[in-house]
Parts: structure tokens; C-alpha cells; sequence
């Protein structure tokens, strides 16, 4: 039996031996043989032998197609099923060390032993105790195989084996953990060191996106179905926060084809970037990885470049400076800017759609004539919330956008500068109306046209109505809001709740606008057209000819003193709603002395 004793350890280092496959089958040919001898007993031994071969030679076959060597010459299977699983077979490699050493151990012994006694029951004790180890990672290899995992999901279930495991073969197991790990750790250090990533299989939990504009760095997205389990969705998309930062940092910076990144690195991070880079590359060696761990390390780089920003946000007021552009030109808060502004337009202000060239070109006038800043010019551009490339639109379809500063754009997103859009179509519509039904009280009066009573009486409601909606929008709403506003970024001490606060603002303003009140919403929109046309009636000629003159009015008629009046039902669904106490605060201005209801009955 010591003759097979070669041939064995041959055997169990993954070797096939065609000499013992046949000794097990008992084939003639070798079972006569004077030198091979075997009792019942020995060829039980010889047969575990075997079987744990057959089991290792599983994994040896596979970590023999992933050798490096042969990728230089073809297309390895490692090429094709990417780096967390090339990963996984060189962890395969380390963790299988001590079985492979157990067996050169034996060999030397053996080469030692002048009297080449040996006991194959005590060596198979000795090789069968990494048994369970080979076996655990037969089953992980078959996992992977069986449900196709690829990238993140084979370190997800590294993980959970590893955190799974009481057994002794965890601390192996867990070294081809640590091998997946570095992958991920590897592409995260390119990732918040360039704000690039490294992965050519398409196996990372964060892609690209490619977005035409360049006013906005929404350049990364996750995919949940990578995410390791111990990467919690809120640290995942910190993540992609600090590679949207370095991008945007990047486009801020760069004046030349090439991005210097080491700049950017160093401009992000400061003194503490060597020690945050450390931190990271230091999760690979830790004896017990946790979740805690991954996450502590990711908060430490995310503060940091939250207190870069910051600090830009509020250097040389920046974000104060962008607000009072909001507050002065989205919210109209500028009304000595306004004023002009639709004297510019004349006509303009009339008609049901409007030149986005003469929008732009009346703006401009106005911010020179009121000798604002040239870059003014520059900051605000006009366009159709429809249609981009449209050169008319109706006023409440068109859009504004300004240009931010870094790091604002983040807080001005597109997303928030079409709400703000909403909110000037809404207001400037309003204000609009409220000029032109002021210009018609100053030109019948100081040209003594004749105006009947009612249609007298008619003007000052409407007169007073638009008022008070815009008073209770501009007093009540923005300039409440706006100083409240103001007093929450004293205390604000991280670029997250900059960001909260604006966009709680925006959110407030909508709501107490009536923007979110759907039907309330639709009705002073209507109000609003009815307004317009009796504006364009009142100083039209040809208006006594026109059939819609006489609508107009019927209509107007009907608002005020058909039974139930749909401002006494407007009134009521605003106080029904009651999402918030300011809402009512325009009842109270519209009704001050109950002097407006009392005015609306006499009429009914």
C-alpha cells in the first residue's frame, strides 16, 4: 500500500491517477498485482481519498482556467465573467492554501521517514479536516453558477456566507471575501478619487448616465440589483452624491480638454485626503468587516465634501446672492422691475401667446434701462416648458432658467427651476392683469370715455379681487416664507440642509399659492382668462362688433351674482381644505369688514 502513497498525494493536489481509478474499480490489471495488495479496509481508505480528490479537483479546474498567464495569449473565461469573479477564484487559490501545505507537509515526512512507514488512516485525517472548507466553497461555486451571479452580487454573497459561518473554515472563507472586496474597493478609490468608473463588466452598483445638458450633474444612478446588502441604500447614495460633486467640481474647473484630477482630489478633500484614501484601502484588512465599518468610512468622505460645499455655498453669499435673484425675478419681488418690464411689452402683455424673442429682448431693455448689472443679462433665459425650440408659447407654459454658481446647481436643479417657472407663469400672469385692469381705470378716466355703471362697478371688483390675490401671494406667502427662509440658514450647518430648507421653501410657497390645490388652481386660472378678456374688450374698437364682447361679460356677470356665486364656492373649498392656516389669510383680505361677500349678495 506505502507504493500508492504518490500517487495519492499526486492525486489529492487535483491530478487525476488513472492507476488508482482503477485500483477503486478493481480492474484486473492491477488487482493481481504482487505489489498491490489491498485489503477491504485499505480500499475503503483508498476510496475517501478519491472522493475528496474528485471534490478538490472541482475548484483546482476552474482556478487553473482563470490562471493569469493564459489571459495574455487568449480570451480567458476571466474576461468574460469579470473581476469580482476572477476575484472570487484567486480568493479560492488563498483559501486553499493550508489544504495544499497539509499535503507537502505529508510529502516531506514521508521524505524523511528512511523507514517509509506510513499510516493512510492518520494522513487522511490530517487532508480530511479541510474537508468541510472544500465542500463550502463547492456550494458557493454552484450558487454562483446555478443563479448566474455576477459583479456585486458575488461579494453580496461572500458576505452573508462569511457573516453566516461559526465553523472554523469561516476565517478561510473569509479571505476570498476580502479578495471580492477589493474590487469594490479598488473601484471606489477611483471613484471618489476621479469621479470615474472602473468597470469595464458592467458589474459595479453605479452607472453612468450621459445627459445632453451640461447646466446639470446628475451623472450617476444606482442599480439596486449590485448593491451588496451591506451597503444600505442611504450610503449608496451618498456614494453617488460625492462622484456627482467631483464631476461637477471637474466641468467647473476645467478650462482645457483635460481634466486635472489630481487637482480636483486635492481641492476637494485638503489636508485630510491622504487619511480618508487610507481609511478606505484599510476596510480590506480589517480582521472582522462589518456594515458599521463600510458605512463610518463612506460618512467620513461625505462630510467633508458636504463641508466643502458648504463653505462655497456660502462664500461671498453666494446662495444668498442666487436667492435674491429668485426672490427678485422668479417671485417678482422686484416690482419696480416688473413695472417697466410690462411696459416694455405693451401690447404684448395682451395677446394669448408671446414671442419668446420679444419676452427675452423686453427683459434685457428693462435691465439696462434700470442700469442692473450686464451679467443679468446673461443669468435668466426664456423658453416653453412644452418646447424648447418654440418660438411663441402661451404665458403659462414658459420657463426660466438662471445660471448657478458651483456648487448650487445642486439645490437650483432643473427640477426646481421649472417649479419656480410654475410659480412666475402664475404670478407674472397675475400681475399682469392687475396692470392692464389699472391702465384701463387711468385711460377711460383721463380721456372721459363714457363707462356705464356696471361696467364701472364691474372693473373695481376685478380691480379688487386681483389685488388681493397678489397681495396675500407677495405679503402673506413669499415674503413670509422668504425671512423664515433666512433665520433657518443661520443655523444651518451642512450643505444637506441648505439644500432641505430651499427646497421646504419652494414646497411652502406652492402649497399657500393655491399650486397644489388642483381645483382652486383651475378656477383663478379662469378667473384670470375671463380678466384678460375683458381687458381686451375695454380697449378694442372693434369690440362693440365682436359676438365674445358680450360673453365676456355675461361671464363675468355670472361670477359675481349667479346663485351659488363661484367666488363664495371658491371661498369655501379653500376652507375646507384647510391644509394650512395662510390660506385663509386671503378670505380674510378678500372679505376685510365682510365688505366683498356683503357686495357679491346685494348684487345676487
Amino acid at each position: 500500500m506505502e507504493c500508492l502513497i504518490p500517487d495519492i498525494l499526486f492525486t489529492l493536489l487535483g491530478h487525476k491517477s488513472e492507476v488508482l481509478q482503477c485500483i477503486v474499480d478493481n480492474d484486473s490489471n492491477f488487482t493481481d498485482d504482487e505489489y498491490i495488495i489491498l485489503n477491504t479496509e485499505d480500499r475503503q481508505l483508498l476510496k475517501s481519498f478519491l472522493h475528496l480528490a474528485e471534490e478538490y479537483q472541482k475548484l483546482n479546474t476552474v482556478i487553473i482556467s482563470f490562471n493569469r498567464l493564459e489571459s495574455i495569449y487568449r480570451e480567458s473565461e476571466s474576461n468574460r465573467r469579470g473581476l469580482y469573479f476572477e476575484a472570487f477564484v484567486n480568493g479560492m487559490l488563498i483559501a486553499l492554501k493550508p489544504y495544499r501545505n497539509c499535503i507537502n507537509d505529508i510529502e516531506k515526512d514521508l521524505s524523511n521517514n528512511k523507514e517509509n512507514k506510513c499510516l493512510l488512516a492518520e494522513t487522511l485525517r490530517k487532508v480530511e479536516q479541510h474537508k468541510p472548507l472544500i465542500i463550502a466553497i463547492i456550494n458557493i461555486l454552484d450558487q454562483i453558477e446555478l443563479s448566474q451571479l455576477y459583479g456585486g452580487q458575488i461579494l453580496n454573497l461572500m458576505h452573508e456566507v462569511v457573516s453566516m459561518k461559526f465553523t472554523d473554515d469561516k476565517v478561510q472563507l473569509s479571505l476570498i471575501f476580502k479578495q471580492c472586496l477589493q474590487v469594490l474597493i479598488s473601484q471606489l478609490n477611483t471613484f471618489f478619487s476621479r469621479g470615474v468608473i472602473f468597470d469595464p463588466h458592467k458589474e459595479f452598483f453605479i452607472e453612468s448616465q450621459y445627459s445632453t445638458g451640461t447646466k446639470e450633474f446628475k451623472q450617476f444612478s444606482l442599480l439596486p440589483s449590485l448593491m451588496p446588502s451591506f451597503v444600505p441604500l442611504s450610503t449608496a447614495s451618498k456614494i453617488t452624491r460625492i462622484g456627482d460633486v467631483i464631476k461637477s467640481l471637474q466641468h467647473s474647473n476645467d478650462q482645457l480638454p483635460l481634466i486635472n484630477y489630481k487637482d480636483i482630489s486635492i481641492q476637494l478633500y485638503g489636508h485630510k485626503r491622504d487619511e480618508l484614501f487610507s481609511s478606505l484601502l484599510n476596510l480590506v484588512n480589517v480582521p472582522l468587516f462589518t456594515k458599521n465599518e463600510f458605512v463610518q468610512v463612506i460618512d467620513k468622505f461625505y462630510n467633508v465634501v458636504d463641508e466643502y460645499m458648504l463653505k462655497a455655498s456660502f462664500n461671498n453669499d453666494s446662495f444668498g446672492y442666487h436667492m435674491k435673484l429668485v426672490r427678485d425675478f422668479y417671485l417678482l419681488g422686484n416690482g419696480e422691475f416688473y413695472k417697466h418690464f410690462l411696459n416694455k411689452m405693451c401690447s404684448l402683455s395682451m395677446k394669448s401667446e408671446h414671442s419668446l424673442r420679444a419676452v427675452k429682448v423686453a427683459f434685457n431693455n428693462t435691465a439696462q434701462d434700470l442700469k442692473l448689472h450686464k451679467s443679468m443679462n446673461q443669468v435668466f433665459g426664456f423658453s416653453s416648458l412644452e418646447d424648447e425650440e418654440a418660438d411663441e408659447t402661451t404665458w403659462t407654459k414658459i420657463k426660466v432658467t438662471f445660471e448657478t454658481t458651483w456648487p448650487l446647481q445642486f439645490i437650483f436643479t432643473s427640477s426646481v427651476q421649472k417649479n419656480y417657472s410654475k410659480l412666475f407663469a402664475f404670478l407674472s400672469r397675475i400681475k399682469r392683469v392687475q396692470t392692464n385692469l389699472h391702465e384701463i381705470w387711468i385711460e377711460k378716466k383721463s380721456k372721459h370715455f363714457e363707462v356705464n355703471g356696471y361696467n364701472d362697478q364691474l372693473k373695481t371688483k376685478l380691480s379688487y379681487l386681483i389685488d388681493t390675490l397678489y397681495s396675500y401671494l407677495q405679503l402673506d406667502v413669499i415674503e413670509d416664507e422668504y425671512f423664515l427662509l433666512l433665520e433657518k440658514l443661520t443655523n444651518a450647518n451642512d450643505f444637506q440642509t441648505i439644500k432641505h430648507i430651499h427646497d421646504m421653501f419652494q414646497t411652502n410657497i406652492m402649497r399657500d399659492s393655491f399650486l397644489f390645490m388642483e381645483e382652486v388652481y383651475i378656477a383663478l386660472n379662469r378667473i384670470l382668462d375671463m380678466c384678460e378678456n375683458y381687458c381686451r374688450y375695454m380697449t378694442d374698437i372693434t369690440a362693440a362688433l365682436n359676438p365674445q364682447y358680450k360673453q365676456c361679460f355675461e361671464e363675468l356677470n355670472l361670477l359675481f351674482t349667479k346663485k351659488p356665486n363661484k367666488l363664495i364656492s371658491l371661498i369655501n373649498i379653500i376652507q375646507e381644505i384647510h391644509v394650512t392656516p395662510k390660506p385663509n389669510q386671503f378670505i380674510v383680505r378678500l372679505n376685510y369688514n365682510n365688505w366683498f361677500l356683503r357686495t357679491i349678495s346685494s348684487d345676487s
